[in-house]
């Protein structure tokens, strides 16, 4: 089996006590975590952080055969779990990333001690609602050409499609060098067949049942419809194993629209 394509930060000379994994959400990599991972490692020395390519995004790209699921996902992480160099003791994921961290608590029978969701609901959302982006995104990237001579060439493509300047630029991220030119080279069935796995997944069965002594925490955009009402309200009264902090006035990609609300509330949950 492969393993995740992954990069792996410490702050300090001697080897960390124990590692936090980084999951990005759908078409991004491990390397959006970035600045957040430095910064938790500097912050906090005795700890590692590991920047994960969940299958079919960045490094780990194709190498993981279907289905492409998020219980596919998950079954990847606990594969990589044994390779780092010290115990995992939380796991850190946004969209995709946080149905997958779900997932990993599920198909783990010691779960995790600390896991955070950022941005992910628990329930099964069919009709797509607060994936929207999501869902035009992928619509958009299959109607695009392949093959651009630089990344400014998509980067004005996608604009011109509609879409905001930080996102084209953050897809533009996806572009391949190939031949002095810039190949988009993406699995879109794949990626769609995660998509849809996103949005039927049913996790109120791992957010009801955690154990004595660990916690799982939710970050949500105040501003994001990603996390219904009702499920927000739920998570709440299952408190203090389970935990909901919003953010206010941040969309769905709450680390980027409210980076040190969001880095402080992370502080918040895995103390």
């Amino acid at each position: 089996m492969a393993t995740l394509a992954h990069t792996e930060l410490t702050a300090a000379q001697n080897p960390p006590e124990r590692w936090v994994l980084f999951l990005h959400g759908l078409l991004g990599q491990g390397g959006n975590w970035r600045s957040f991972g430095r910064r938790w490692v500097e912050t906090h020395p005795s700890w590692g952080a590991a920047l994960v390519d969940l299958r079919l995004h960045g490094d780990s790209g194709t190498a993981f055969d279907p289905p492409h699921t998020v219980a596919a996902a998950a079954a990847d992480v606990l594969h990589l779990i044994p390779v780092l160099p010290g115990p995992v003791e939380a796991l850190v994921g946004h969209s995709l990333g946080g149905k997958v961290v779900l997932a990993v608590q599920r198909a783990n029978r010691q779960r995790i001690p600390r896991a955070v969701v950022i941005d992910a609901s628990p329930s099964p959302r069919p009709a797509g609602r607060g994936a929207e982006q999501s869902r035009e995104i992928l619509d958009l990237l299959a109607r695009l050409p392949r093959d651009y001579a630089t990344r400014a060439e998509l980067v004005g493509a996608l604009q011109a499609a509609g879409q905001p300047r930080p996102i084209a630029q953050w897809l533009a991220m996806l572009l391949q060098p190939a031949g002095g030119r810039f190949v988009l080279s993406l699995d879109l069935p794949g990626l769609e067949s995660l998509y849809g796995s996103v949005l039927a997944q049913d996790d109120w069965d791992v957010v009801t049942s955690v154990p004595p002594g660990h916690r799982l925490s939710f970050i949500v955009g105040g501003a994001s419809h990603t996390v219904e009402p009702a499920a927000r309200e739920r998570i709440r009264a299952l408190a203090p194993e389970v935990t909901l902090e919003e953010i206010p006035g941040a969309g769905h990609w709450v680390h980027v629209d409210a980076p040190e609300a969001t880095f402080a509330a992370m502080e918040r949950a895995l103390r």
